[in-house]
């Protein structure tokens, strides 16, 4: 026979293993942020995960990025599509067409012979050099591109540099479901745990 003493008690496990595991990883999941700088506390330094590493997250963050999602390859590969090819030729047409308007208002005489087919003629002329010319100037751009854009630099100073509040409120917003699981799995389990305890209560007595 159970005694009210030891029934309280085998009632009110499950219930405190629930609350301290589910406030264990309420704290656990608030310490990825905070506290945002480091306070001393029991004669231990406390300080929130990612302010703490914030500079190793932003160098590694900055090396993935460049490594696996974006490299100077892609925006070669970007400026020689054929969107872009179409566009730089619309671009150039545009561009010569003012060009022979210009030359022509500044030299009559230029004018008077380069008009009518002979016009057209020239903007071909001059379109198609351009345009057969256009992968070797992307080519050139994208070297340049190569030796003073550093993806991996600057993602790292970005992330660095970035606010911790809005970093933050951004995985908060996204993730603001999956963080509550993880504190009422803390909950769970902790409930789990304390029921193995009565288990393990009933069976010694």
């Amino acid at each position: 026979m159970i005694s009210h003493s030891n029934l309280t008690v085998l009632i009110a496990t499950p219930i405190v293993a629930a609350l301290i595991g589910y406030v264990t990883n309420y704290i656990a999941v608030l310490m990825l942020f905070r506290p945002h700088q480091p306070r001393r506390l029991l004669g231990f330094s406390i300080h929130g995960l990612v302010p703490r590493r914030q500079k190793e997250i932003a160098a590694s963050l900055g090396a993935m990025i460049e490594r696996d999602l974006f490299s100077h390859a892609d925006i070669q590969q970007a400026l020689q599509s054929a969107e872009t090819r179409e566009e730089a030729t619309a671009f150039l047409s545009e561009q010569v067409d003012v060009f022979v308007q210009q030359l022509s208002a500044q030299n009559p005489m230029i004018g008077m012979f380069v008009q009518g087919a002979m016009l057209e003629q020239v903007k071909v002329m001059l379109t198609s050099q351009m345009t057969a010319r256009f992968p070797e100037f992307v080519e050139r751009v994208v070297g340049k591109v190569e030796h003073t854009l550093d993806i991996s630099e600057i993602v790292r100073a970005k992330v660095e540099g970035f606010d911790l509040s809005k970093l933050e409120a951004i995985i908060y917003e996204v993730s603001a479901r999956e963080l509550k699981t993880i504190e009422l799995l803390g909950g769970v389990l902790g409930f789990i745990v304390g029921l193995a305890q009565d288990a393990i209560i009933l069976l010694a007595g």
